[in-house]
């Protein structure tokens, strides 16, 4: 069996994304966006990560993660939004906000990796990964 991270198939492609550590990483680890903008190690059962970390890093230093997610675009997001959230499809305007009452994380439709957007009620053009 390969010890590489990454397994090309040929199939959907990877993206390579740099980030900040929060903590330490190792090579392999399941990664999440947390509230400071910042990646750490996924380890619960249950949380939504970005991906795999494909280098080590230490607290601060940048770890390069492979992303099956999709790509990062500025789209337009609402509300009060913190790094690591889950956004969803707007129901009165095609924008991206927090979940509400009815939303659940099986519908999500991407994950907000820019500064915090406390716009209120005002959509703003910010960074969000699909998928």
């Amino acid at each position: 069996m390969a010890t590489e991270i990454i397994v090309n198939d040929g199939g959907a492609p990877a993206r390579i994304i740099p980030f900040i550590a929060d903590e330490t990483i190792a090579a392999g680890d399941y990664c999440k966006m947390i509230s400071t903008g910042e990646v750490e190690p996924c380890q619960a059962s249950g949380n939504v990560g970005l991906g795999v970390s494909l280098t080590a890093a230490t607290s601060g230093n940048i770890v390069n993660m492979v992303t099956g997610k999709g790509v990062v675009l500025k789209t337009y997001v609402s509300g009060t939004i913190a790094a690591g959230d889950r956004l969803f499809v707007g129901t009165a305007l095609m924008y991206l906000q927090t979940a509400g009452t009815a939303e659940t994380l099986e519908q999500a439709v991407a994950t907000y990796v820019d500064s915090a957007n406390t716009t209120g009620g005002a959509p703003a053009l910010k960074k969000v990964i699909f998928g």
